[in-house]
Formats: structure tokens, sequence, C-alpha cells
């Protein structure tokens, strides 16, 4: 999806040059891979049932290799992994959130392990490098739009614009989550403040919207009809759809909030082969991009058609806050968060 031109330009600054650590043959990998046997996986961007779905789809790939995936949403994964590492038990090998800071954090920190995989080549080109060190390469993305119950909202009411959240109409019938605990929530509150400004949560807390703590739980209750619209993920609505469910979703006329979600190695792994292995597999292996259609994901891919009428990476106007941007201005779109809502 194109990002705006205001976006991308400070987004292609991170992407151009080449990670410095490269990969050894794949037969070689999977060989030292199966001797450390297993991983353990802390996963955000997927729901849990499709995060186990993917850990088997591994194993069959690649057997005598298990994966331990351990899904919660961004902040706790991150919490539990400073935990981890603080009490000198380090549970996680592979991590992957949809808040960039993190990964800019644990760098900083020197937590990561370098890795550039060779399957890095086919990811779209905005995509690629995100991290010119290879320390942290994007896995997933997907994009928040906004979502409703058909059987509720029809025709002129359908939402267009992120500001119909605001409209009195929808008071008490809307749902979003809350950027304190969920990397999608804040890249999409980060960009909420970018279009309309600090005033605009304490409008949105006023027309009494549901508040979650993960961008699931908003289609989750749309689909259910406890709420009529929200601000959510349009791949998790589409495949909500798919199965026969009331469930839409609109490309906002300001543009969808890419989330991008990355993976790294912790270098304090004991399974640093069964890591890599890894993150060769999320990231250029077709049992991906199988499972990624099949659960109407965003191929990473250039030119691969996402299922469902979804829009395909690059064509669509898209808004995407850079890992800095995450980092620095985040924890003042959830103080102003706590200010509006008091939570």
């Amino acid at each position: 999806m194109a990002l705006t031109r205001r976006r991308f330009g400070a987004l292609a600054a991170t992407l151009a040059a080449p990670a410095l650590v490269r990969a050894q043959p794949l037969d070689a990998l999977y060989a030292a891979a199966k001797k450390e046997g297993e991983l353990t996986w802390y996963v955000v961007p997927y729901p849990s049932e499709l995060a186990e779905t993917m850990g088997r789809r591994f194993s069959e790939r690649y057997p005598g290799i298990r994966v331990n995936a351990v899904r919660t949403t961004a902040q706790v994964a991150f919490q539990r992994l400073n935990q981890d590492l603080k009490a000198g038990t380090p549970a996680c090998d592979v991590f992957s959130s949809t808040d960039l800071a993190h990964f800019l954090d644990l760098k900083a920190r020197k937590l990561l392990l370098p890795y550039t995989p060779p399957s890095v080549a086919k990811v779209d080109r905005h995509l690629q490098n995100v991290d010119p060190d290879g320390a942290y390469h994007v896995t997933s993305a997907f994009p928040m739009g906004l979502v409703y119950n058909k059987q509720k909202v029809q025709g002129a009411d359908v939402p267009r614009s992120w500001n119909d959240l605001l409209d009195p109409k929808w008071r008490g019938l809307a749902s979003v989550a809350h950027p304190g605990f969920s990397g999608a929530a804040g890249a999409w509150g980060l960009e909420m403040r970018r279009l309309y400004g600090d005033a605009w949560f304490k409008k949105l807390a006023d027309n009494r919207v549901q508040v979650g703590r993960s961008t699931i739980d908003t289609v989750t209750t749309v689909n259910s009809g406890e709420r009529s619209i929200s601000a959510g993920p349009i791949t998790l609505a589409a495949r909500v759809a798919d199965r026969g469910n009331p469930v839409g979703w609109v490309v906002p006329q300001e543009g969808l909030v890419m989330v991008v979600s990355p993976s790294a190695i912790l270098a304090s792994s004991k399974r640093p082969n069964a890591s890599r292995l890894f993150m060769e597999w999320l990231i250029g292996s077709d049992d991906v991009v199988e499972l990624g259609r099949a659960e109407f994901g965003i191929p990473l891919r250039t030119g691969l058609q996402p299922p469902g009428g979804l829009p395909a990476m690059g064509s669509a106007k898209t808004l995407a806050p850079t890992p800095q941007q995450m980092r620095d201005e985040l924890p003042q779109v959830v103080e102003l968060w706590k200010d509006a809502f008091g939570v």
C-alpha cells in the first residue's frame, strides 16, 4: 500500500541500507536447528489460533523442531520479555510485535541478534531493511480501517472518515482499542493525533466509545452486534465476513493506518539456529503466504493480490508511523488517552 508522501519520506530513509549479517545455506541451517529441537515465539500480530497453526505448519515443514507460541498484546509481551531478561531466565527466542518502538529499545540495549534471511529479497521493497543492521525485519503488516455491522449500518450511514467515530449518532455504539496496550492501536492513535490534534481523544471519549485492549476486540464487538462501528484491522474483518457474519469494512478517506510488525531474534536465545530458520520461514515461505491468504492477510510480496477484495500492498492511501515516531510520540498519545478516558 502506498504510504502518504508525508510518511513515506521518513520511513524510506530507514529502508535504504542493506543489512550486514547474511545467512548460511538452508540445509545446513536446518541441520543445526534440528539439534536444538524447539523455539519459543512471543507473538503479537496474529490471533492465538493462527499463531498456533503457524507453529504447527513450521514443524510440519521442518520435522523435529517445535514452536512454542505465546500470544499476547504488544505491551504485555514486551513487559513479559523484560521481566524474563531481568530475572535471568530468558524464554523468548523470536519476538514479533506490532510496536516498532520495542525493537528500537531492544536494539539499543544490544539484546537482539542481527540476522538477514535471504528471503528478505522477496518482500516489497518498501518493507525491506527496516533496520539497516538487520537486527529486526518486517514479517507481517495489516491495515487498520473502519469496520461496521451490516445489519445495523447501511447506505449513507456507513462511515467513510476516521472522524465519523465522533458522530453523535454513534454515541455509545463505537469500539476502539487502547494505545497503551495494543501496538496497532498505538500506531492508529498516533495517526489520529497527527490528523486531528490532541483534543480529538477527548471528543472520542465524550462519544462513549467502548475501549478494549486489543484491536481484535474491535472486530469481535461489531460482529456480535454489541457495537455498530469500530476502528479495527480490515483483514480480520474480511475473514470474519467470509464466514457468513454481517461485518463490512471501509478504507477511510484519510487513508488506512498500516501496522507494520517486525520480528527479531533475541541475543539471549539458546536456540539461535532454530530461530534463524523460523525467521527465514516467517518472511519467505509459501506456507506463510498460504496461511496469510486463508486468513485474509496482506501478502508482503510485491504483486500478490490478497483475497476478499482487500487492497494489495501499494494500492491504497496509507498512513504509517516510523519506528522513531512510535518511540518518541506514542508516550504522549497514551498520556492524552489517559487524560481523556481516565484509564
